[in-house]
């Protein structure tokens, strides 16, 4: 039978107990959800970068990553989510050959209460719903204006990394950008073997990313590496 299976390209796969279906489909699932790149982050202001630059790096970043075959999704993050968009359909449209949009998934938040339920809840759903979709998380920058208008840290794209790690996502932080993803590329290289049991081999590129250094087209470039090893 398993023989016959193979004239119609169908490959069995034979298990010992059933309770292995369940372990099975649960590889399928992060092996698939592998293809989806979670990009968090928020900008007011972007460090030693100018405007133009941050904006051209946010944008080639999301067209590489869609012209490499990876799906992106994003909740249209203050000073982010604009070039996230733009980024990727110029690909997609320059390609439409090869690209879809449905390589693009944007989750756009609620500005405003309009049932029983709190903002923060709101969001807190929102983002997991959203990140759940994805097996890897690209964070950058991180950082937004209080009422009075003084920046400080965007603890949204802190939640957003909690919530990717319990989701199992692969975390790359990009902590050249500064402010929020330098907390969290400090905090994931101190314990880099508990974020990447299964990938120690790219720890040294995350560190290689935490150089404020690094021009954008080379933060690119190692960004995608990593997601090209993840997904070996």
């Amino acid at each position: 039978m398993i023989n016959d299976l193979k004239r119609y390209k169908i490959k069995a796969l034979l298990i010992e107990e059933y309770d292995d279906i369940t372990a099975i489909l649960k590889e399928i699932e992060r092996r698939y959800r592998k293809k989806t790149v979670f990009i968090s982050g928020s900008a007011e202001e972007y460090g030693a970068w100018d405007r133009n630059k941050a904006q051209s790096f946010i944008h080639q970043l999301s067209k590489k990553i869609v012209g490499s075959g990876f799906t992106i999704v994003n909740g249209f993050g203050w000073g982010v989510g604009s070039a996230v968009i733009n980024g990727a359909l110029e690909m997609i449209y320059e390609r439409p050959d090869k690209h879809s949009e449905d390589q693009l998934i944007m989750r756009p938040f609620p500005q405003f209460e309009t049932g029983a339920k709190k903002l923060p809840e709101l969001w807190d759903e929102y983002r997991y719903k959203m990140i759940s979709l994805a097996g890897i998380g690209v964070f950058i920058f991180g950082n937004k204006k209080d009422k009075d208008g003084k920046l400080i840290e965007a603890n949204g794209v802190k939640r957003e990394f909690d919530i990717a790690v319990e989701k199992g996502l692969i975390p790359i932080p990009v902590g050249a950008t500064g402010y929020v993803s330098k907390i969290i590329s400090e905090e994931v290289l101190k314990d880099a073997e508990k974020y990447y049991p299964n990938h120690k081999e790219i720890i040294p590129v995350v560190e290689e990313l935490a150089d404020e250094k690094l021009e954008p087209d080379a933060i690119i470039e190692k960004i995608i590496k990593i997601i090209q090893i993840i997904n070996k």
